[in-house]
């Protein structure tokens, strides 16, 4: 018989929403210098969870594999010396956007250009921009309203 490939919540990983969200070659490779892969130390009193590279002031971000894996693909991607593309789209859940903003300071800048402070309004349209939206037309709505409105 062959065995499942998949781990057990494989059903539950498909239903979580996935984000689209294109980057610069520069925010790709900013994220993938600002993180480092977590890993599991079973020890006799306890399991850990501890890094590979020492976390250091500046915030490295210690990551899941799967999260490496997407932003390695991408680092492929926009660095690939046969295509000349300077974007790549990355598919990130929920989760993984909030841990990339943990590293996304608005100061920070790769050259000229602002990585932190792009990633930053990426990940939060990607999150929150339709009830953004939402809250403009409604504010919209209420303003028009008080407009017309005669003051008693």
């Amino acid at each position: 018989m062959s065995e499942c490939m998949f781990d057990d919540n494989w059903e539950d990983n498909l239903e979580e929403d996935l984000f689209p969200i294109a980057m610069t070659r520069n925010e790709i490779l900013f994220l993938d210098d600002n993180m480092t892969m977590l890993i599991e130390r079973e020890g006799a009193m306890n399991d850990t969870v501890t890094t590979m590279r020492m976390l250091i002031p500046s915030a490295q971000l210690p990551a899941p594999l799967e999260l490496i894996e997407k932003i390695g693909i991408a680092v492929l991607q926009v660095t690939d010396p046969e295509e000349d593309i300077n974007t790549a789209v990355v598919h990130l859940n929920t989760t993984e956007i909030y841990m990339l903003r943990e590293i996304c300071f608005s100061y920070s800048r790769v050259g000229r250009e602002q990585v932190g402070y792009s990633l930053k309004r990426k990940f939060y349209q990607a999150l929150f921009q339709e009830e953004y939206e939402r809250d403009l037309k409604v504010n919209k709505l209420l303003k028009s309203v008080e407009a017309v409105q005669p003051e008693e």
